[in-house]
């Protein structure tokens, strides 16, 4: 198994397989579509590998990745969030319940974001003084959803993006595995849009109408942008604001091609955006100053909407910023 520009993730796994001392509790963060649920796995397999390597060959592993291992356990919600139940029968009391197969058993929980104190108060003491057997892996989109205390008693790892090389064979291994051609033009203008988020950009290649749109409307904002069209750009960015999460994404592409405007005006250099046009355009139209400026205020944007804040603020805010530079 392998995970595509995550050496800051890989490096301290590999160091603790070689000495075979794993810590019991793990915090992954990154956005949607990074590879939280990926990289949870190959910590598992990690930790289950019949060959300690997280192999993904032998039988262990591949009962990971077919979601049938008995020691891999993929706790579930009964609820939209963990609850204190939830957490107390499927984790706290199984966790003294030998493995089935293995040595070790390993508790997966995805998606943790909104979650309680009071749920996070049932992990406290289980994650303080852990069975020898019992690994705790926890997946969000940031580690400020956790209490300090549980923090505290974490490797905290986040999932960064993957390079455009990465991102493309991670692409191209996804597709071949399906038996599905994509063109290389397809798989470049999904890396163009979404950048190294490999699941943004596989769903992009797929034809995901949602992140097609989402890609047309970036390009419209630039172009408003560009041309200093200040009622254009507010109308575009409000239209985003129904969606906390697919505004913050919009506005992560738009900080990309504002990045290609900067490195244009600076460099004269190539773009990894997707709308090379505007990206031109602006960087005619504008100072490197006053790009950064504009790069800062779509960032602190996007950094808002992971914050749980008023959408439709976030994007009044942005439309005030980008049209007074």
């Amino acid at each position: 198994m392998k995970l595509y520009s995550k050496e800051n993730i890989t490096r301290p796994i590999a160091a603790m397989r070689r000495t075979g001392k794993f810590v019991h509790s793990y915090i992954i963060t990154g956005e949607k579509g990074l590879g939280k649920r990926t990289t949870a796995r190959y910590l598992a397999m990690s930790l289950l590998c019949d060959n300690h390597n997280a192999c993904g060959e032998c039988r262990q592993c591949r009962r990971i990745l077919k979601g049938q291992h008995p020691d891999f356990i993929e706790v579930t919600k009964e609820g939209r969030i963990y609850s204190v139940n939830d957490i107390r029968s499927k984790v706290v009391e199984d966790s003294f319940i030998s493995p089935n197969d293995c040595d070790r058993k390993v508790y997966l929980l995805t998606d943790c974001d909104g979650w309680t104190d009071a749920s996070q108060d049932a992990l406290l003491k289980i994650t303080e003084d852990p069975p020898d057997t019992a690994y705790f892996i926890f997946t969000a989109s940031s580690k400020s959803v956790f209490l300090p205390t549980l923090i505290s008693r974490s490797m905290v790892m986040e999932v960064s993006e993957a390079d455009r090389e990465g991102c493309i064979a991670a692409m191209t291994e996804h597709f071949s595995e399906k038996g599905v051609a994509v063109s290389q033009e397809k798989l470049s203008a999904a890396a163009d849009a979404f950048g190294g988020n490999i699941g943004r950009c596989i769903d992009f290649a797929e034809g995901d109408e949602v992140l097609a749109a989402a890609a047309d409307k970036v390009r419209a904002i630039a172009d408003a942008a560009a041309k200093g069209d200040a009622y254009t750009l507010a109308v575009l960015l409000h239209s985003l604001s129904g969606d906390r999460n697919e505004m913050r994404s919009a506005l992560e592409m738009l900080m990309r091609v504002i990045r290609d405007a900067a490195v244009i005006k600076a460099e004269g250099g190539g773009c990894i955006g997707c709308a090379e046009k505007q990206s031109r355009i602006m960087a005619q139209r504008f100072s490197e100053s006053a790009l950064l400026k504009m790069y800062d205020a779509a960032g602190e944007a996007a950094a808002r909407c992971a914050g749980y804040c008023n959408a439709q603020a976030a994007a009044a805010v942005l439309a005030g910023k980008l049209g007074a530079v």
